[in-house]
C-alpha cells in the first residue's frame, strides 16, 4: 500500500512459463524482453539478468552524464560506459561491480573531480549501491 512519502516510480513484470525452464518474458511499460540463463553449452535466448543489471547501470550513468555535458559544453563527445561484474577469488573478498567509462573528448581536470561525483549520484548507482560495490574509474579517449 502507497502512503503520502512513497511512490512506485518503476514496475516491472516477469513471466517464466511452466513451459521454460530459464527463458523469462520481461515487460515494462509496453515495452518487451526475454532474459535467459545459458544451459547445457547454448547461450540462451536473450541476456541473463545480471546482463540487464549491468546494462541498466551503464546506461543509467551514460544518460546522467550527458546530462551534465549538454548543460555544461556546446559540444561533447562520446561517452562510453562498461560494468563488469567480478566474483571474489577467495572466501570472504569483495564481490563488486567495475564501471569504466571513456569520454572521446578529454574534459577539463576539474569538470572530471564533478563528472565522477555525478556517476557515483546515478539513480541506478543509488538503487544499487546497497547490495554491491560500484568502483568507478574514468580513461581517456581511445
Amino acid at each position: 500500500m502507497e502512503t503520502d512519502r512513497d511512490r512506485v516510480v518503476a514496475s516491472a513484470r516477469a513471466v517464466l512459463p511452466a513451459t521454460e525452464r530459464r527463458r523469462t518474458d520481461m515487460t515494462t511499460r509496453g515495452f518487451t524482453f526475454v532474459a535467459d540463463e545459458p544451459h547445457n553449452g547454448a547461450l540462451g535466448e536473450g541476456p541473463t539478468p545480471t546482463e540487464y543489471l549491468l546494462m541498466a547501470l551503464a546506461s543509467c550513468t551514460a544518460q546522467t552524464l550527458r546530462q551534465y555535458v549538454d548543460y555544461k559544453y556546446d559540444t561533447a563527445g562520446d561517452i562510453t560506459v562498461e560494468i563488469d561484474y567480478h566474483e571474489p577469488g577467495q572466501e570472504g573478498a569483495e564481490r563488486y561491480l567495475q564501471r569504466t567509462i571513456t569520454l572521446s573528448e578529454e574534459p577539463d581536470p576539474d569538470d572530471l573531480k564533478v563528472m565522477h561525483d555525478i556517476a557515483e549520484k546515478s539513480p541506478v548507482t543509488l538503487l544499487i549501491q546497497f547490495a554491491w560495490s560500484v568502483r568507478t574509474e574514468f580513461v581517456g579517449p581511445r
